[in-house]
């Protein structure tokens, strides 16, 4: 598959335990892991927006000093007015780390899409040259439909806007993303589930090379984030029960792009 960028980034919330905790605290430090990271080989991370809000300046600082680059930073801000100031915390967490991308998604409420596009532009506005804008069009949101999605990346003053697809799950919603919102989809979250569980790749090689293949199809072209693996949600969700698995995911998705 030598047309697929080879880019893999690990994502701090795959070793985050309290990822979906209310409040949604961190439980590790990233800078103690920073150097495992650049060794395994990942290209990048994808930076937990709380792994950074969060931490103290002396985590911040080892954030900065990362021997691997903030490929993505991953930020929960939303787009109602009264959000203002969380949108300007990533841009400013954005500006920080020299991220590549950030992740964002929009809110739930369809009577408030103008006002989250409204803001998205002013938003998209503020951050550095050559960022990219990466739509989680999640579960719940407004977007959570290839053609809902495809009508707010329309807009105008989003023509910069790109999508993110979970290239591991349905197969047939994959190929409806794709057909749907086509060069504009350039991230891919790598997660498997089996049996109502999280799974490594290698637990299902015939699925993931079938998603792989429908990506190639496609003519895609852009890079993956390991989001979740076997282990997440479960008594083993430790990171470092958890990162094993990662590495296993790494090493599965390597040899499928070589």
């Amino acid at each position: 598959m030598a047309d697929i960028d080879r880019r893999i980034y690990l994502g701090t919330i795959l070793l985050e335990p309290n990822r979906w905790g209310t409040p949604r605290t961190p439980t590790y430090c990233v800078g103690d892991w920073l150097e495992r990271f650049a060794a395994a080989g990942f290209d990048g991370m994808e930076l937990w927006e709380y792994h950074a809000t969060l931490a103290d300046e002396t985590e911040r600082a080892a954030l900065d000093a990362s021997p691997i680059p903030v490929a993505v930073f991953n930020t929960y801000c939303g787009f109602e007015d009264e959000a203002a100031g969380d949108r300007a915390r990533a841009v400013e967490m954005v500006r920080r780390f020299g991220a590549g991308g950030v992740k964002f998604n929009v809110g739930k409420e369809p009577g408030r899409r103008g006002e989250y596009l409204r803001n998205l532009c002013r938003w998209a506005d503020a951050m550095p040259a050559g960022c990219r804008l990466l739509c989680e069009c999640h579960g719940g949101t407004i977007l959570e439909q290839p053609a809902a999605a495809a009508a707010f990346f329309e807009e105008a003053g989003l023509e910069q806007l790109q999508a993110i697809v979970h290239c591991f799950a349905d197969t047939a919603k994959l190929v409806e993303w794709l057909d749907c919102l086509g060069p504009a989809v350039t991230h891919a979250h790598v997660a498997l589930r089996r049996d109502g569980r999280f799974a490594r790749l290698r637990a299902a090689p015939a699925h993931a090379d079938e998603c792989l293949a429908v990506l190639r199809r496609a003519g895609y072209a852009g890079s993956f984030t390991l989001e979740f693996t076997e282990g997440t949600s479960t008594p083993d969700d430790k990171p470092e029960t958890l990162w094993p698995a990662a590495l296993d995911d790494l090493a599965f998705l390597r040899e499928r792009l070589t």
